[in-house]
């Protein structure tokens, strides 16, 4: 009994240090990067994202469609600007979206109601305009110059510092609850002229939430986690969850105005929150006791 339990052990023990090898080998050829392989790069499509529930249109007995801005310069909303560069793994919201789309995995389009689908090469090159600059240049002698030349920018993270929302709430009769489901949303680019005027802020393009390719890449795309590295959500997580901060700007209005267009600034902070009570209050109102 004694010689079969110690066979056993070393069995246990050879079958240990081979994968503990393994791992050590993999780490060194650099396909590791830490002491375990996560799910999103373990299988050829990586995690799947969350199936919301199916909605009937009969079920749906009120709706209201608002658009909204969440604001990267936020201390809660820092997860989507950061790093501005790649690193650890982890990327931005905007480097994602650029290399999707660069890369052809997923659609662009010039508005909010996805009409018209663009090529997103072309759209960022034609975001930013050459500025025509006149340079002091000096010749052969040390004599100044004058000379008129064209400046290129390319289109950086950093400056694109918001992101906006389209959005239904609505309530569903079937489940008993108020709900919500991104329709798309459009990273903000601040263009600046070169004339110091202020920067103008810029929507890029639009992408379809709901589109399964791009819910994929947002299920696959970590956010770093300010208390524990080893539970990082993902993009799609803080979209659904709500992890984020944010403000209205406009809601559907038989005028369909944004709030700035007939409001500034104190009164425009409330017209803001008083849509935001009106969303909130639809459910609370929705019951009798």
């Amino acid at each position: 009994m004694k010689k079969i339990g110690f066979i056993a052990f070393a069995l246990y023990m050879s079958l240990s240090i081979v994968s503990y090898a393994q791992v050590m080998e993999d780490d060194e050829e650099g396909s590791l990067d830490g002491f375990y392989v996560k799910e999103s790069e373990m299988y050829e499509n990586g995690k799947k994202p969350f199936e919301y529930p199916y909605i009937r249109e009969a079920d749906v007995i009120w709706a209201h469609r608002v658009w909204r801005v969440i604001d990267f310069r936020e201390k809660m909303n820092q997860v989507f600007y950061y790093p501005v560069t790649p690193d650890q793994g982890r990327k931005n919201l905007y480097t994602i979206l650029d290399e999707a789309l660069l890369e052809g995995r997923i659609r662009a389009f010039d508005n909010d109601m996805f009409e018209n689908e663009i090529n997103w090469a072309e759209q960022k090159a034609s975001l930013i305009p050459p500025r025509q600059e006149t340079l002091i240049v000096y010749d052969q002698d040390g004599m100044e110059q004058e000379k008129d030349t064209t400046i290129y920018l390319s289109l950086a993270p950093e400056d694109v510092k918001q992101l906006r929302i389209k959005e239904d709430w609505f309530l569903d009769k079937n489940r008993t609850v108020e709900d919500v489901r991104i329709i798309g949303f459009a990273l903000i680019y601040y263009l600046d002229k070169g004339d110091g005027s202020t920067p103008m802020p810029m929507p890029l393009c639009w992408i379809r939430y709901n589109d399964p390719e791009v819910r994929e890449l947002l299920a696959n795309s970590e956010v770093y986690n300010f208390k524990n590295d080893r539970m990082r959500p993902s993009y799609d997580d803080v979209f659904r969850k709500r992890i984020f901060s944010s403000y209205v700007i406009r809601e559907t209005t038989v005028f369909g105005r944004r709030i700035e267009e007939y409001a500034a600034g104190a009164d425009a902070l409330a017209e803001s929150a008083r849509i935001e009570d009106y969303l909130f209050n639809m459910e609370e109102d929705m019951w009798e006791y």
